[in-house]
């Protein structure tokens, strides 16, 4: 489960950066009328905030193995 947050995250985040990517560089016009541009950077917005949140809750959860001493 951890390392599938990791994951996901990451994913999320990539998805993200491709879409505002997209809409920034005027390759395709995705949120089609321009009233609808905050509602689409919001939406990419939230998606990249809760990968980097999942990212970020997979590496703080990610067990470290123990060292033993003789």
């Amino acid at each position: 489960m951890k390392m599938t947050a990791l994951i996901l995250g990451a994913v999320l985040v990539v998805i993200a950066l491709i879409l505002g990517g997209v809409q920034l560089l005027h390759v395709y016009n995705i949120y089609g009328d321009s009233s609808n541009k905050w509602y689409f950077y919001g939406a990419v917005g939230v998606i990249g905030l809760v990968g980097i949140a999942a990212a970020a809750w997979g590496l703080m959860k990610k067990t470290t193995p123990q060292q033993t001493t003789s």
